[in-house]
């Protein structure tokens, strides 16, 4: 992100108005459900925990969901049964889109670089007023920032999914592992939550990144902003487009 500044104005209009294709359709949908999946069942699972001990809800929130669903048992199986859609379609994404649609994905957005563990040393000072004139590190196709929460949303999301199944069969499952699993739920839950406020700020209110929200309805980004905030992507991406051109006038020859 060290030149992006200096470039001359008429070169910043036509990048502006340049669209790049950052994610497909099929990470788009799977984003949105989650999202929609997290609007159930975080504010139904807090209204389940009415344990003076694990309670972290007023008793007028537990009670106004328990009455909209009729009972707490209600409630539960609610809960359930979202929970157990919500992992059906997501390992569904998994198997049956893996080459296509996971590993690429992966691959740019899980992976760190020295260039991310040097952002990760600058960017959280700059936030704070620090180091406002040190440049940043380019990035790839995601920032550090997004890569390190990913890594929590990847185990968060293993440990709500293997816990919730064991709290759901229990039946099947002594009552050591039952007792285990519980923390393991709680824990996997807020450590999600507690990422996905600085995400929503970021991406939603955050100016410099409101690019990046409108491409999760999009899918698409300026080539100004992925020149500015992703520029090894941008480049790669120049790159490609340039080995395309390349092709198709070798073919037309």
């Amino acid at each position: 992100m060290s030149s992006y500044k200096n470039i001359p104005l008429e070169e910043q209009k036509r990048l502006r108005q340049k669209r790049i294709r950052k994610h497909h359709l099929a990470n788009i949908l799977t984003h949105w459900f989650n999202v929609g999946v997290w609007i159930l069942l975080l504010p139904t699972g807090l209204a389940i925990l009415s344990s003076p001990r694990l309670s972290i809800t007023p008793l007028w929130f537990q009670e106004m969901f328990r009455n909209l669903f009729g009972s707490t048992a209600n409630l539960i199986e609610f809960h359930y049964s979202i929970g157990l859609l919500w992992i059906f379609v997501l390992t569904w994404n998994v198997l049956f889109g893996f080459r296509k649609y996971f590993l690429p994905f992966a691959q740019h957005r899980m992976l760190l670089s020295k260039e991310d563990i040097e952002w990760l040393k600058i960017k959280p000072l700059q936030m704070l007023g620090f180091l406002k004139d040190k440049p940043l590190p380019p990035q790839d196709e995601y920032n550090a920032g997004q890569k390190l929460y990913m890594y929590v949303v990847l185990l968060g999301t293993i440990g709500i999914m293997a816990s919730g199944i064991i709290m759901t069969l229990h039946s099947f499952f002594p009552p050591l592992l039952i007792q285990i699993a519980q923390p393991i739920h709680f824990v996997s839950v807020g450590a999600i939550v507690a990422g996905l406020f600085v995400h929503i700020y970021m991406g939603a209110f955050f100016p410099e990144e409101k690019e990046s929200f409108f491409s999760m309805f999009t899918g698409e980004v300026s080539a100004w902003f992925a020149r500015a905030h992703h520029e090894k992507w941008y480049w790669r991406k120049v790159m490609e487009e340039m080995e395309w051109e390349e092709k198709v006038r070798k073919e037309a020859q």
